[in-house]
């Protein structure tokens, strides 16, 4: 049977209310009384209800997790950095992979009080997510980009991050490259590159991404692989580790050598863009670890491995006057990371 409180209490001689003090390491116990109580605990293998005392307190040390909706290798990552995060902290870790409307009434039915999950700029939440926030008591961090009421936020600089790798380009004397993905900010550094550089500008160098088939993409990228030599493009950058599959199919399909055909850079700052090819891929993208730290600092209270006191100064530099907290809005530029995919124009 399981050791409760009140056998330790019995046994020592002394009320519930002291036993539950010694445990808790709390005042208003005699140093003697503290080590008699720990020692009979351990002697009964005493483990410590912790359901039982989050119904008490209204919140846990766990931090629970919305899964990403959208997939993809970045995602993982990011979530198994999150996770080995955590638990360095010396929490414990709670994902949910329902709707994030649902993930949040579970982690309430659970007194979880600080949660994370991922959301692009463009996220509305939904009607039942908004009734869900409202009953929430702790902290969110939602990162992406994605904006919400009552959260902190982290937003990444991708304008900035593709004009890192337009400059890198430019530098390596690339003056004819082509964008494949999505017409949105990152396309924007794309073409402020393209415009600070002074590079060639032509239609067929922006290959916009279908989401149904890719088919079209394909079409018009082997188009563009197949033109003359003087006008075909010298180096490629796709948006998404999702993109870089597409074209890698085209490049094999054509027999293109990276780097010695086409330079290629790639956006997603993952450990498996130096394995997705044959040399390792240039990329752009921010720090997961840099986000995880980040994301947790703002929903615990301090950079390192404690638990924050409840009054303490961390914890008082994160609320307003009125006892609310401050929420934080945290940009995040991304980097680049160079490797042999990319190398200068011959004969420059």
């Amino acid at each position: 049977m399981r050791v409760t409180v009140k056998d330790i209490a019995k046994i020592a001689g002394v009320t519930q209310p002291t036993v539950s003090k010694a445990l808790n390491n709390e005042p208003g116990v005699s140093e003697q009384t503290r080590m008699r109580i720990l020692t009979i605990a351990k002697e009964l293998n005493y483990v410590p209800n912790l359901a039982a005392k989050r119904l008490v307190q209204r919140k846990s040390d766990c931090i629970g997790l919305v899964w990403p909706s959208a997939g993809g290798l970045f995602h993982f990552r990011l979530s198994q950095e999150i996770q080995k995060e955590v638990t360095r902290r010396g929490y414990t870790f709670l994902i949910s992979v329902a709707d994030p409307a649902v993930a949040v009434h579970t982690f309430n039915d659970h007194f979880v009080d600080r949660i994370l999950f991922w959301e692009g700029p463009g996220w509305v939440p939904s009607l039942d997510f908004i009734k869900e926030k409202e009953t929430f008591q702790g902290k969110m961090v939602v990162m992406g980009g994605a904006k919400l009421e009552g959260a902190h936020r982290i937003q990444i600089d991708r304008q900035r991050g593709f004009y890192k790798a337009m400059k890198h380009l430019a530098e390596l004397g690339h003056r004819k490259v082509s964008y494949i993905g999505y017409l949105n900010d990152k396309y924007s550094g794309f073409m402020q590159g393209m415009v600070e550089f002074r590079m060639e500008h032509h239609p067929d160098y922006f290959i916009r991404r279908d989401e149904r088939s890719g088919l079209e993409s394909e079409a018009e990228l082997l188009a563009m692989l197949t033109r003359p030599k003087e006008e075909r493009v010298t180096a490629i950058i796709v948006d998404s580790q999702g993109t870089l599959f597409r074209v890698q199919r085209c490049f094999r399909q054509l027999g293109i050598r990276i780097p010695e055909d086409m330079s290629l850079i790639s956006y997603d700052n993952i450990p498996e863009m130096t394995t997705l090819l044959e040399v390792p891929l240039t990329v752009i993208g921010p720090s997961i670890e840099h986000m995880v730290r980040t994301a947790l600092d703002m929903l615990i209270g301090d950079g390192d491995t404690r638990h924050p006191v409840k009054g303490s100064e961390a914890e008082q530099e994160q609320l307003n006057e009125d006892g609310t907290f401050v929420w934080q809005d945290v940009v995040v530029e991304p980097e680049l990371v160079i490797r042999q995919s990319t190398q200068p124009v011959a004969g420059t």
